[in-house]
């Protein structure tokens, strides 16, 4: 980024920037994920999901789409710690991983399998640990290293990327602040009949002039309505109470409640901001709020208040499920919480989900949640708000800047 781009960010931002310690942060993850390897009495790692490789190695992440079968994506070794890669390139490949130790990517499973037994090391390996495999991956490995227990590794890695070090905290702040001001620059374009697609190219715009080319997420704008009224203009009928719908060709209706959500990446670190705006009435003008509005506003502040007093260290995840029944709100059919950092993270906490997907999770200073207020009104739509929290010694912090909240404002 540029000075000026930084500059758009704001002060705290340039600060957070400043305090990243590119190598630091890359010794630390790979010694963490060295020392869980020793705990677990792994000899090896062999992945292939893409957060768990880039955590190990903090390669620069290539731009694709669509889908994979899963592949040895990464290999570390215990013994050595060396970081073996599939690549087609060494562009953005750390510096410390020689580049003897890059593969490249293959379907011919006899050439995969080549260039796992050349590993030096791997085909000695007593226990390797694996967080994700196929069938026929298994069978691959089995006779790579004919003499190893294949074990799930998923528990011990979980547990490593689950705290933050100040490093991976400052990653998510700058990834915020990104987000934040791609969803400033689309609240300025909203008006009454835009399309929510062209607020999601301006989101993707902004993101782009910062140097993130790479979104978390599409931005995503929708209008709720009632059961009966607009959630566009010339769209009449709606869906279901509170549901999220997209608006119609003609646009954004004047007046419609509109559900924003903006993800950015920023060194492979998630950065997500939710919020719920007032489109403009018709020919301009001020925002008059009818007493719907206003009623279910406070629903939501009120709902935010009892989850931010969950997030707290020594609380569970099912707490910010309570917070809901505190409130006196009925649970969304949406993730209340999941945990941030290389992307999605566990825990996932929400109410068509099994207690151990995070419910029961303990929280700990240095965990960094998506947490997601959420509030229906059968005469008044959707209000959502969606902050990224970070667990304190002492209670919580909220890693969204004040921009968010004066453009957010519904």
């Amino acid at each position: 980024m540029t000075d000026d781009q930084l500059a758009a960010l704001g002060v705290p931002i340039r600060e957070a920037l400043g305090r990243i310690d590119g190598d630091r942060l890359r010794a630390d993850r790979r010694r963490a994920y060295l020392e869980a390897m020793a705990s677990h009495d792994l000899d090896a790692l062999v992945l292939g999901r893409e957060a768990n490789a880039r955590y190990v190695s903090d390669v620069t992440r290539l731009w694709t789409a669509g889908t994979r079968p899963f592949g040895p994506g990464c290999v570390v070794l215990g013994h050595s710690g060396a970081v073996h890669l599939l690549t087609t390139w060494d562009d953005g490949v750390p510096a410390d991983i020689d580049r003897a130790w890059l593969f490249g990517i293959t379907w011919n499973g006899a050439t995969v399998m080549a260039n796992l037994a050349a590993i030096p090391g791997l085909a000695d390996a007593r226990r390797i640990g694996v967080d994700g495999m196929s069938p026929g991956m298994a069978r691959l490995l089995g006779a790579v290293a004919p003499g190893a227990e294949l074990v799930d590794a998923t528990v011990a890695l979980d547990g490593v990327r689950r705290v933050k070090t100040a490093d991976e905290v400052d990653c998510i702040r700058v990834a915020v602040a990104v987000a934040e001001a791609a969803l400033a620059e689309a609240h300025r374009a909203l008006r009454p009949g835009v399309p929510s697609r062209h607020l999601t190219g301006v989101a993707a715009h902004r993101m782009a002039r910062l140097g993130v080319t790479i979104p978390d997420l599409e931005g995503s704008f929708r209008a709720t309505s009632p059961v009966r009224g607009p959630v566009g203009v010339g769209d009449h009928g709606g869906p279901p109470a509170g549901r999220p719908e997209a608006s119609s060709a003609d646009g954004l209706a004047a007046g419609a409640r509109v559900v924003a959500q903006v993800g950015a990446l920023y060194r492979g670190y998630e950065g997500v901001v939710a919020r719920t705006w007032r489109n403009g009435p018709a020919g301009g003008g001020p925002v008059v709020a009818v007493p719907a509005d206003d009623a279910l506003t406070a629903r939501g502040e009120r709902l935010w208040s009892h989850l931010a007093a969950a997030c707290r260290p020594g609380g569970r995840g099912r707490d910010l499920l309570d917070a809901y029944g505190v409130a006196g709100e009925p649970l969304p059919d949406v993730p209340v919480a999941h945990g941030v950092g290389l992307g999605m993270e566990p825990p996932l906490v929400g109410a068509a989900l099994p207690d151990d997907a995070g419910a029961d999770t303990e929280l700990v200073p240095g965990m960094v949640l998506f947490v997601v207020g959420q509030v229906t009104g059968p005469d008044a739509g959707t209000h959502l708000v969606g902050r990224t929290v970070l667990i304190t010694g002492d209670g919580h912090e909220c890693l969204d800047q004040p921009i968010a909240d004066a453009v957010g404002a519904g």
